[in-house]
């Protein structure tokens, strides 16, 4: 089918439960940000990829709602579709609940799947509509009705992950949650989000591509009595007995265990944000059991053990990169692809032997590809690469000793003046943001601008937030905290705490042109002094100097340079043979 014709088939549906307009998120029941095929609804419909958007159709319009990441994308995957690009956050864009209040009469009615709409959401939709005498319906799943070839329910391998690499116990964690319900007076919590499930039992699963996750719900008795939802049968099971009373149920009757507990008048807890509107009904609903998950932060403040293996983690993604850009410079002649750019990355990090995948599809974009943010290249079609212009390649690995992301930029001719000041405003805040200091309390709204300034000077800017958070060996974007001008955005208000990993990845991108991202990975650290805190910089690769207008730095920005590729250098060296470990040092040279 095609997307008019899916459209079509969706309208057909409408008419037939007498609604008025449609709405199709990109999440899954677990509010993931990269769902499985089950779930990738909005993609289908709509033909359109990328990660984050939100489809609403009505019986004569279709619109998507998507942010600026993918403006460039969203353009190229949606012409002739029948569906008009509405950019988020952009001078009268109204976001789509404001749209349907505007658009809809009264009397009319709005549809979502409950099942893939977090209650959260739900709440704030029919409030929206409300206002306006417009009925939000939560029952209805249409896209299921028209799409015939839909995936089936994930039932991939899991495994533990060891208490090696994690610095902690399963055991340890589940007590922790189960003190923290006695605290707050609930007899079960139900844990939604799939990362929130595998790091509370050190379980990694290969249900979702590039995450580590197994698909599933997990009810936790505060008195032991735990259930685990999940389409895995005989590679769950031996997990499973290790926990004393823990059932496995099939993934489809958890709404029903809910309801049981619920009538038996048991004190459950839910955090209304990761839990779908469907389940949070059938528990008892947002005003009685909705509690933020405790769950994000414990997760995203990693243990000396987990990020002593990070920084281990940290020298072999390097050598894979170093063997990659080596391979690039004698494979330009002859010609290669970008998709083929990322192949060969994700082959050279498998010779490591805790690779498990990359922990996203790599971004390898050239020229004019470089300036779309999350652009994907395809094994048909894919630019090829001349010794002209620069390459942006956004990449990152999952290992069972943690998770990296990291960007370069490669010149791969001579660079214009223009790339080049770019390039430096680019590696100007993304030094000042790494060596920031900032009191305890301190969130990452309030140090965004200073990995803008340099580009602001010049009246440039990028679309994205500057840094988000990261998991060991888990989703490559996690919570509970962030780095983003957006005061409006729940990570970009949670204050850094010693522990958390986060990105810093200023960019700036010429449209039709060229892009420049650099990105290293930072841990959140107390400073010298009392009360304080810093960034360490964890990710081992050197910059590009060929890009860099030195004359542009200040002293302190040099020096940090210079200090950061000589610990390159220190950390990566000792791994290399002596051919690898020269270019190294001429690409880690005092500047």
């Amino acid at each position: 089918m095609t997307t008019p014709e899916k459209l079509a088939a969706l309208r057909h549906q409408m008419l037939e439960h007498q609604l008025d307009a449609y709405v199709v998120p990109s999440t899954d029941p677990h509010q993931s940000e990269y769902p499985a095929p089950r779930w990738a609804t909005r993609a289908w419909l709509s033909g359109f990829t990328g990660s984050a958007g939100t489809l609403v159709v009505t019986l004569h319009e279709a619109k998507l709602w998507t942010d600026s990441r993918y403006f460039l994308q969203a353009e190229a995957e949606l012409r002739d579709s029948g569906i008009q690009l509405m950019k988020l956050k952009t001078p009268h864009t109204p976001e789509y609940a404001d749209w349907l209040a505007d658009h809809l009469l009264r009397g009319q009615t709005v549809g979502v799947d409950g099942r893939v709409f977090s209650a959260t959401a739900a709440r704030r939709l029919a409030k929206k509509l409300e206002k306006h005498d417009v009925q939000l319906r939560t029952g209805l799943d249409l896209p299921g009705l028209v799409w015939k070839d839909r995936p089936g329910l994930p039932n991939r391998p899991v495994s533990e992950h060891l208490s090696d690499f994690s610095g902690e116990k399963w055991e340890d964690r589940l007590r922790q949650l189960t003190d923290w319900m006695t605290e707050n007076g609930l007899d079960y919590f139900l844990v939604s989000a799939l990362d929130e499930l595998a790091w509370l039992l050190n379980l990694r699963g290969t249900d979702v591509d590039f995450n580590p996750l197994m698909v599933g719900y997990l009810v936790v008795g505060r008195r032991g009595d735990h259930a685990v939802f999940a389409e895995q049968e005989e590679a769950l099971d031996p997990w499973v007995a290790k926990l004393p009373e823990m059932k496995r149920l099939p993934y489809g009757e958890a709404a029903a265990y809910l309801r049981k507990l619920n009538a038996a008048d048991a004190d459950i807890g839910f955090d209304p944000d990761t839990t779908s509107v469907y389940l949070s009904t059938a528990a008892g609903g947002v005003e009685v059991c909705g509690i933020e998950s405790p769950i994000p932060r414990w997760k995203g403040i990693k243990n000396e053990v987990a990020l002593e293996h990070l920084r281990e983690v940290m020298t072999h993604d390097a050598v894979a990169l170093l063997r990659l850009r080596r391979w690039l410079d004698e494979s330009l002649s002859a010609g290669v692809t970008e998709y083929e750019v990322g192949e060969k990355l994700a082959a050279l990090r498998a010779e490591y032997p805790n690779y498990v995948s990359e922990s996203f599809n790599p971004i390898v974009g050239y020229g004019a590809n470089g300036a779309i943010v999350h652009y994907h290249a395809t094994a048909e079609g894919s630019a090829t690469l001349r010794e002209e212009g620069i390459l942006l390649l956004d990449s990152g690995g999952q290992y069972h000793n943690g998770t990296t992301d990291i960007t370069r930029t490669f010149a791969l001719g001579e660079p214009t003046a223009e790339q080049r000041r770019n390039f430096t405003l680019v590696l100007q805040g993304h030094i000042d943001l790494a060596t920031a200091r900032f009191p305890v309390g301190t969130s990452g709204v309030q140090l965004d601008v200073l990995a803008r300034r340099p580009l602001w000077q010049h009246e440039l800017n990028y679309g994205h937030g500057t840094g988000h958070g990261v998991g060991f060996f888990l989703n490559v974007h996690e919570g509970p905290a962030g780095i983003s001008p957006n005061p409006r955005s729940k990570s970009a208000q949670h204050p850094l705490e010693p522990g958390m990993l986060l990105s810093n990845e200023p960019g700036y991108y010429a449209a039709g042109e060229y892009g420049i991202r650099t990105e290293n990975l930072v841990v959140v650290q107390p400073a010298k002094q009392e009360g304080w805190l810093r960034f360490e910089t964890v990710t081992l690769f050197p910059i590009d100097r060929r890009l860099i207008d030195v004359s542009l730095l200040s002293e302190a920005q040099r020096q940090w340079l210079n200090n950061y590729h000589a610990r390159v250098r220190e950390k990566v060296g000792p791994l290399l043979n002596g051919d690898e470990k020269n270019w190294l040092e001429v690409a880690c040279a005092d500047i």
